[in-house]
């Protein structure tokens, strides 16, 4: 298997791993919406022997500080493995070959939806233990505050957030 940036001659394959492991289209019309705007940072594929089996985008993610500043980080996802290929390690080699390929950028923070437990072991921590929350959160599901972590590269000073996904999220 081999982990690599995604072309378009790769963008059939994607929308097929997507919507295979979601059971839906959602998430490819995410995608698509993300490539249309100019607005996918990073897309990685899975290939192996010229199939693609799993996928990965990173896109924009603002902060707004409550000191009134911003930050700009990256948002990661959808992330996503054909069923058949699952619980391997190809999502997990996609999100770190992901983070290795923005550590030499100054991003300033990561962030994801998704499982705490599967999240933390690529140092995502829930965002609302340093204050910030998802814009879309709007505190009626309490497991989202812990669904939505961050990553934080560097240190930065503490205080209160609101992170914003790209419009392609619908959130």
């Amino acid at each position: 298997m081999q982990i690599r940036i995604a072309d378009r001659a790769d963008y059939s394959g994607i929308r097929a791993v997507l919507d295979e492991a979601f059971g839906q289209t959602a998430e490819s019309a995410i995608v698509e919406r993300l490539r249309s705007d100019d607005a996918d940072s990073l897309e990685l594929v899975a290939d192996h022997h010229g199939d693609i089996i799993g996928t990965v985008m990173w896109s924009p993610a603002s902060a707004q500080l409550a000191s009134g500043g911003s930050l700009y980080g990256l948002g990661l996802g959808p992330v996503a493995v054909i069923p058949a290929q699952q619980s391997k390690g190809i999502g997990a080699a996609l999100i770190e070959a992901g983070l290795e390929h923005f550590a030499p950028y100054s991003v300033a923070f990561f962030c994801v939806l998704g499982a705490p437990d599967y999240y933390a072991r690529f140092g995502f921590t829930p965002a609302i233990e340093r204050g910030w929350r998802w814009a879309a959160d709007d505190g009626r599901i309490p497991e989202m505050a812990q669904a939505f972590q961050i990553r934080l590269p560097r240190p930065l000073p503490k205080g209160d957030a609101i992170i914003h996904y790209h419009p392609a999220f619908g959130l």
